[in-house]
């Protein structure tokens, strides 16, 4: 048996809803939730902040 799994994954606002479409028209996910979030996060030095979305998808071991 696969063993289910949930996958937690953030991806820019912009393109997230298409990801995720894609992610369960090539059946690597049976189901993706989308939540919108903002991030705020270092980089290059500099404390940042960004719109993203958290992409909960849930899968088997198989398909990671």
């Amino acid at each position: 048996m696969g063993g289910a799994r949930v996958v937690f994954v953030t991806h820019p606002a912009r393109g997230a809803q298409a990801f995720a479409r894609r992610l369960v028209e090539r059946r690597l996910a049976a189901c993706v939730n989308l939540v919108p979030l903002a991030s705020v996060y270092r980089w290059r030095g500099e404390v940042e902040r960004a719109r993203e979305v958290l992409l909960v998808a849930k899968t088997v071991a198989p398909r990671l």
